[in-house]
């Protein structure tokens, strides 16, 4: 079994093609049916089914997949992370990020900021959202920003707040309670409300969502599968959306957020691998964040 191979089977799933297979590799088409074929003899086991010109996975072949997946993308990021070692000196840092309407504001503060104090690092920005943990354990970010509560169950991995979490409610613009300065669950008894999906991609404060759901009842919510479909529906008038203030979009038009009377959450910050030695690195990345997160945020949301 090789690495040709295993991109020959990714590349021909992914396609449902061998032909496309083999433009996207510049092989031909019997090459990447012939590495297929190894891969399978090589294992004992058929991969794909091979029927009037359709390919498709077997039940074997399913679970093989995600397995060679993974392998190829550990082995595409330990590549890329050390030739870029090699051009940049060991100046390069990767950033996990979770695409929030938050960082999408803060992200390019930061950056300049960060420019502005000369420094020379190299910051690489990778998309993390469903599997924050994994890339920190797998080396293929070094630091990620997200919520504590992703990172609390694993010892390995540190983390230094930015934020303090809390609960924030996406108030229609034209409504009563968006001119208020504190919202109460009492104000929020018999309104229609939006909350985002537990099992959706954005799996974060779950656990106090759920308590808030056994004080307020499931009559009048609904959930949401993320941010942007919240959104939609406050501006549009039909209820409140529910959210932590690390994720609310401070610049949105038509709609806004006011804080809750509710519990402090988790916070949002910095989590890192406990084998991370740079610490002037770390510290540098800390203020600076911290800096560009003071100078976005409304001063009630910091």
């Amino acid at each position: 079994m090789n690495f040709t191979q295993l991109r020959c089977f990714i590349k021909a799933i992914d396609n449902s093609s061998f032909t496309i297979a083999a433009e996207q590799l510049n092989f031909s088409q019997s090459a990447v049916s012939k590495n297929i074929k190894d891969l399978e003899n090589t294992i004992g086991v058929t991969l794909i089914n091979r029927a009037h010109h359709r390919i498709s996975l077997t039940n074997a072949g399913r679970y093989f997949y995600h397995v060679a997946r993974n392998v190829l993308d550990d082995m595409d990021y330990t590549v890329a992370y050390l030739r870029s070692q090699k051009n940049d000196a060991g100046n390069l840092l990767r950033i996990g990020v979770c695409d929030t309407p938050l960082e999408q504001e803060v992200l390019p503060l930061f950056l300049r900021k960060l420019r502005d104090s000369g420094s020379n690092l190299n910051i690489q920005f990778v998309f993390v959202l469903k599997n924050s943990i994994g890339e920190l354990l797998n080396h293929h970010v070094d630091i990620c920003v997200i919520a504590r509560d992703d990172v609390d169950i694993v010892d390995d991995i540190k983390f230094e707040s930015l934020i303090s979490g809390h609960f924030v409610v996406a108030c229609p613009e034209d409504s009563k309670l968006a001119q208020k300065k504190l919202i109460t669950l009492k104000d929020l008894k018999g309104k229609d409300i939006f909350l985002i999906d537990p099992n959706g991609s954005l799996n974060v404060q779950m656990k106090y969502q759920n308590s808030l759901i056994e004080e307020m009842g499931m009559r009048h919510i609904r959930f949401v599968q993320d941010f942007s479909a919240m959104d939609i529906y406050v501006k549009a008038g039909w209820g409140y959306g529910i959210l932590p203030n690390f994720i609310a979009d401070y610049q949105n038009n038509g709609a806004k957020y006011v804080p809750m009377d509710y519990h402090e959450i988790s916070p949002y910050g910095i989590a890192y691998m406990e084998s991370f030695t740079n610490v002037k690195v770390l510290e540098q990345v800390c203020e600076i964040f911290k800096k560009s997160i003071m100078e976005f945020l409304p001063k009630q949301n910091n």
